[in-house]
């Protein structure tokens, strides 16, 4: 019996020595897994600028300005744009809709009339009453889901005022208050908000014609609360002119090119992260919650989505800062873009709140806005170039 016990004992000890062994092995793997993981997303974000593989570890990581400044957005959109459909009582006391009649939807982009480009509401009513337009079939030139159409309508006389009508409800122009996210002190780019720009009423992604930023003054907030989001009101201070021009609107911010003259370099710059690089703990966030002064905030990244592609929601964030809690309640309209910073790096940019929860919501990688803009092939340039 003592015997057997003995042999019993050997074979435990050795068979735990094996599983060690395995375990070790295993574990070996998978952290050799995870770095070739990491080196293919290094690659990936810069295999626009070269063919060679090991072109991430032959650059320095690129560096921007952090900004959080507040700032005005202006933009006038490329045509206008249909936000609804409406009824007209015409002079016979008849209701009609010119517009549903004739195939028009919300979300489409009026581009001409009768061959006239439109640019604003009064070119509408202008044109459709006209003397010789006046009761008449029109054509209209439409932009609807990138695709153009043709539509005929024929506008009817409105019983209320005369004028000849279409029955619809357009948006030519939008302004609002939003975030600097980084600019590149060299090229002058910037990137802000980390969310397109669109229609409130259809929700469609606003096509730029004219697109300007002005500095920004805070003048007062509405605090957030649960189902009630909060909002910075800001003022225009454009007595210096256009702080920079938007020249495009994505889904993932507004792009474009700061004056010369406008521009602060005294500022330092910081690396911008990979997405592998960004971690789940504590982080701060640049905004401006008082007058034009940028102030650093604490928060927590509390959930991270390892994305393949760009999304304005790649993380989950958290305010921690309580003076930023007592002042805003916590995320508000108008922090959109707000820069977030961990371990010296720029990480992304606030992007939407949480309506049940406004102490949380979401941010985008810094590495996706990166992407939407020429800094990083300027960049390798300069680095060629020996600069």
């Amino acid at each position: 019996m003592r015997r057997f016990n003995r042999n019993n004992i050997w074979r435990s000890i050795i068979s735990f020595f094996i599983l060690c062994l395995i375990l070790t092995g295993f574990s070996l793997i998978t952290d050799l897994f995870e770095i070739l993981y990491t080196n293919e997303e290094e690659i990936k974000i810069f295999s626009f600028l070269s063919n060679k593989s090991s072109i991430s570890k032959a650059l320095p990581n690129i560096e921007v300005i952090p900004s959080g400044e507040s700032i005005g957005v202006k933009i006038e959109s490329k045509g206008i744009l249909v936000v609804g459909l409406s009824t007209i009582i015409d002079i016979s006391g008849k209701k009609v809709s010119p517009a549903v009649d004739s195939g028009f939807a919300v979300g489409d982009k009026i581009l001409k009339i009768n061959g006239e480009n439109i640019e604003n509401e009064r070119d509408v009513i202008e044109i459709i009453n006209d003397e010789e337009n006046k009761g008449k079939k029109l054509k209209v030139l439409i932009e609807r889901k990138g695709k153009l159409l043709e539509l005929t309508i024929k506008p009817a006389q409105s019983n209320e005022d005369k004028l000849y009508k279409m029955g619809l409800w357009v948006r030519d122009n939008i302004a609002g208050v939003g975030t600097m996210t980084f600019y590149d002190p060299y090229t002058r780019e910037f990137g802000a908000l980390g969310h397109g720009i669109t229609d409130i009423d259809s929700g469609v992604l606003i096509d730029i014609d004219k697109g300007s930023i002005l500095k920004s003054k805070v003048i007062s907030i509405q605090q957030a609360k649960k189902s009630a989001p909060g909002e910075i009101v800001g003022l225009f201070t454009d007595s210096r002119g256009a702080y920079g021009t938007i020249k495009k609107n994505t889904a993932f911010g507004i792009y474009g090119v700061l004056e010369k003259n406008m521009m602060d370099r005294k500022a330092p710059a910081i690396p911008i992260a990979l997405s592998t690089q960004v971690k789940e703990g504590p982080a701060k966030i640049l905004t401006t919650i008082e007058d034009n002064k940028i102030e650093e905030f604490n928060i927590e990244i509390q959930k991270i989505f390892r994305q393949n592609s760009a999304n304005s929601k790649s993380m989950i964030i958290k305010i921690t800062d309580e003076r930023l809690i007592e002042k805003t309640g916590g995320i508000v309209q108008g922090m959109s873009g707000s820069p977030i910073i961990q371990n010296g790096m720029l990480v992304g940019a606030v992007t939407h709140v949480l309506i049940n929860d406004p102490l949380r919501g979401y941010g985008i990688f810094a590495e996706w806005m990166l992407k939407e803009t020429n800094i990083a092939k300027s960049y390798s340039y300069n680095k060629a170039a020996g600069q």
